[in-house]
């Protein structure tokens, strides 16, 4: 009985400590700038993430397909092709295949099927807009793991600024922010050329949403901006093929699949096309501005 007391003491005293913590934390919740990104274990933009943020683009490419296509159709089992058995004597009997064979197997078939539509009745709308709620939510927390994903960032870049695809269609500014961002963080990395990739393709996006102001009334981005957008471009891109070159020394590129260097080789062709092509249009919109001028 005696300890009965203490015990009710410290009840009080936890209590008291709760109740404190709550009254002195709600305004710190209600702080917008004490508003980070959740980082469970120190994750994201670690080399973990970088291999969740990989592992994640099948699921978002299986929402994706989904939201977009209607996913694969079902399966009719029933309007099979019905084959013949062969003559045993005509052919000999196949070889049983092994237990892990057959685990295989059937691990593949349970992905299929869980990919496999079996409604007949075409998705709707709003199931539709779900699914690529759902892989915008998917590629923004790919994209915190890991900014530098090339496919990752440009597949949320592009959900931020089309309407027709993303969720939650967001400003200009916006957009241009989470570009600048990826810029900023791709030209850190240092040990990988893959990175400045995803920086160069980021300013090529900024420098899309700028001739699209262009065509406003009032455009609020000169040329002079768009030639330091440009310069930044060249820079990301003279930062990879340096990166590039010391890979060639150091055998790194070695370490890569035929897949990925094949991948490597093609953005920096596909982003090299768009870099020359917006020169054309800065000049062109240079050119437009002097005829005013000489006409005056």
């Amino acid at each position: 009985m005696s300890h009965i007391p203490s015990i009710a003491v410290s009840t009080g005293l936890i209590g008291a400590g709760a109740l404190a913590w709550t009254m002195a934390g709600r305004p710190l919740l209600a702080n917008p700038d004490l508003n980070v990104p959740l980082n469970p274990l120190g994750i994201n933009r670690s080399p973990y993430g970088e291999v969740i943020a990989m592992a994640m683009q099948g699921p978002i490419d299986t929402y994706f397909n989904a939201a977009m296509f209607g996913g694969a159709p079902p399966h009719d089992h029933g309007n099979e092709p019905q084959t013949k058995p062969s003559s045993p004597s005509a052919t000999p009997p196949a070889p049983k295949p092994s237990l892990w064979t057959r685990v295989d197997a059937f691990v593949s078939s349970l992905n299929k099927v869980a990919e496999t539509r079996t409604n007949r009745t075409p998705a709707s709308t709003a199931l539709k807009r779900h699914l690529r709620r759902q892989a915008e939510d998917k590629l923004r927390f790919a994209y915190q793991l890991d900014p530098a994903h090339y496919a990752n960032y440009n597949a949320l870049h592009f959900f931020l600024t089309e309407p027709e695809i993303g969720t939650r269609p967001e400003l200009t500014p916006t957009a241009a922010k989470l570009a600048e961002d990826t810029i900023q963080y791709c030209l850190k990395q240092d040990h990988d050329p893959r990175p400045a990739l995803t920086a160069a393709a980021a300013a090529t996006n900024i420098l899309h949403l700028m001739f699209s102001d262009a065509q406003s009334d009032q455009p609020k981005y000169t040329t002079a901006q768009m030639r330091q957008c440009l310069g930044l471009l060249d820079q990301c891109l003279a930062r990879y093929n340096l990166i590039s070159q010391e890979w060639d020394q150091s055998n790194h590129w070695e370490l890569l699949s035929p897949q990925r260097i094949d991948e490597c080789a093609d953005h920096l062709s596909f982003i090299g096309k768009i870099r020359d092509a917006a020169e054309q249009t800065i000049i062109r919109l240079e050119q437009k501005q002097r005829l005013p001028q000489a006409a005056n």
